[in-house]
């Protein structure tokens, strides 16, 4: 929790000067994009924690940014709004009056599962690259609850570095990062081999159809929506494991 707390507090800020500029001048291009990018970290972080009123208050908080960018002349103060709430709602979060169901945390794996597998998996690393400390444990700690070894990357540059000194079974992508310079990493991956050696996952908060669609047209062996229950984090990385076969073949 204290990743999330830490990162919400960057989002605050930055949301409040975008929320500001469209304030100022609703056809801020650059700030419609912030906040744009704001609301879907936010909520691709919510996805993976247990706050269901943030989670549903960041999903609608995305939409309304969304319609926003495609209407041109459209009135920001929908959006804003719900800024707004975001805001007031993360502030009180941090301060420690939110009160909340649930731990804050993802659903544990099966155990007994995780006791049947662990000889095998305890060999098998998986690399996590997300710009977000937030998903980065919780996906870290799902998969070493389920007997896997799991490093992780928050840049592409430290995504390849970490490549350099430990080749994985698997790399589990953020989209938001695999579509960075147009899919930058994942031709450098492609160009260094490690399509063939280990599947790539596409990992975001996107629907499904889309993002299976994303996931064929940059080359990624599958991908996985981000959810807060850790058996089907498992689940999709075991099957991926499982299947050499649907290895990734590079953009």
């Amino acid at each position: 929790m204290s990743d999330f707390l830490a990162e919400s507090e960057l989002l605050v800020a930055s949301m409040v000067r975008s929320r500001d500029a469209l304030r100022a001048c609703p056809s801020d291009a650059a700030a419609l994009r912030g906040l744009s990018r704001d609301a879907h970290t936010l909520r691709g972080i919510l996805l993976m924690v247990d706050l269901p009123a943030l989670r549903d208050l960041a999903g609608r908080l995305e939409q309304a940014v969304g319609a926003l960018r495609r209407e041109a002349g459209r009135s920001p103060e929908d959006a804003l709004r719900l800024v707004d709430e975001a805001v007031r709602a993360l502030s009180d979060l941090q301060r420690g009056t939110t009160t909340q169901g649930g731990s804050h945390a993802p659903a544990r794996a099966d155990v007994r599962g995780r006791e049947a597998v662990s000889t095998t998996r305890r060999s098998r690393t998986i690399l996590i690259v997300d710009d977000s400390r937030t998903v980065l444990r919780v996906v870290q700690r799902a998969l070493e609850e389920a007997g896997f070894r799991a490093i992780t990357a928050n840049t592409p540059a430290s995504a390849l570095e970490a490549l350099s000194r430990e080749p994985p079974a698997l790399i589990l992508l953020d989209l938001s990062i695999a579509e960075q310079d147009a899919g930058a990493l994942l031709r450098r991956l492609s160009r260094d081999g490690v399509f063939h050696r280990a599947p790539v996952v596409l990992f975001s908060n996107q629907p499904e159809a889309s993002l299976r669609a994303t996931a064929k047209r940059l080359g990624a062996a599958g991908h996985l929506r981000k959810t807060g229950d850790a058996r089907e984090i498992v689940a999709a990385v075991s099957a991926h494991l499982e299947t050499p076969a649907r290895a990734s073949g590079g953009p």
